[in-house]
């Protein structure tokens, strides 16, 4: 088929016209410092522990290089959902802190958990969740870094408290949220695993004889069990009727609470393998916030 002249002006027309749409698209979701309310945001940086090999000497684990200057995503393509309250202010003494939601679904929004932003905007936190990061993306190459690249960057764009930058995930979320709060103790301060926690040892599983869970991850090295043991704060929340808590409780029995100075266990009357009511979400947000002791104070990271 031959094209006139016209109709490759036409053609020329279209394609610059889409460039320049997404240009407009990607300036739009650009996020800005500060800005208030809940968007959609992109980020233009990794964090310097999101790749490839940083993953792989954290977790004690073969991750392959990726493709993208050694990540196996391009950071400027990803999305992520953030609300900021409106009641923020860059020079508030204390400073806003921050919580980097793991999904367990496709969206990172906070829309999704009701009463959630009521719970930022009271514990002065700011939130921010990736998007295409649920339980059907690889956790050591996606999930995770992704989680590190948010706490990154939203620190570079707000005001916050190195003190209060917490992870926390519901399901497989919360067990995602689980394995980078040990292995990453020095980004985050804190977390809150929601029917769904993993532990880095392999455990009985009671009442059942010659059966075990098999570790959920790898041991992470000393010096960051040390931090998360001395310095942090875990809450594991679930329900009576919840498909996972007998392994959530045996893991706080048998393990976290026998390793950690300061962790929680929440099980809510009549809940099953579902979001939790937002005054449980609550108490757990209370529970990281509990200040430590000038003895216990953490050391600068």
């Amino acid at each position: 088929m031959m094209i006139n002249g016209r109709g490759i002006r036409l053609i020329r027309a279209t394609v610059l016209f889409t460039l320049l749409l997404c240009l407009i698209v990607s300036a739009e979701t650009a996020a800005r410092p500060h800005q208030k309310g809940s968007y959609p945001a992109t980020f233009s940086e990794y964090s310097p522990l999101s790749d490839s090999r940083s993953l792989t000497e954290r977790m004690r684990m073969a991750i392959k290089p990726g493709s993208y200057d050694d990540h196996h995503y391009a950071i400027k393509r990803e999305s992520f959902e953030v609300y900021v309250p409106d009641s923020y202010d860059p020079n508030a003494n204390p400073p806003f802190g921050l919580l980097v939601w793991v999904s367990p679904s496709p969206s990172g929004a906070i829309g999704h958990y009701p009463g959630s932003k009521e719970l930022m905007d009271k514990h002065r936190l700011i939130w921010v969740g990736a998007n295409d990061s649920g339980n059907a993306t690889p956790y050591d190459t996606r999930r995770v870094p992704l989680a590190l690249d948010a706490a990154y960057n939203m620190q570079k764009l707000y005001t916050i408290d190195p003190d209060r930058v917490y992870v926390a995930g519901l399901s497989g979320g919360g067990r995602v949220a689980s394995i980078t709060a040990f292995h990453h103790s020095d980004v985050y301060d804190g977390g809150i695993f929601i029917i769904g926690a993993n532990y880095w040892l392999s455990m009985a599983v009671p009442g059942k004889t010659n059966s075990r869970w098999a570790p959920g991850f790898t041991r992470p090295h000393q010096e960051n069990l040390v931090r998360a043991k001395k310095f942090g704060r875990y809450v594991l929340l679930t329900g009576d009727t919840d498909g996972n808590r007998l392994q959530m409780h045996t893991y706080y029995e048998q393990g976290y609470s026998k390793w950690l100075d300061h962790v929680l266990y929440i099980q809510v009357p009549g809940m099953g393998h579902e979001l939790p009511p937002a005054e449980e979400f609550d108490k757990a947000l209370d529970y990281l916030d509990q200040p430590l002791s000038q003895e216990e104070e953490a050391p600068a990271q």
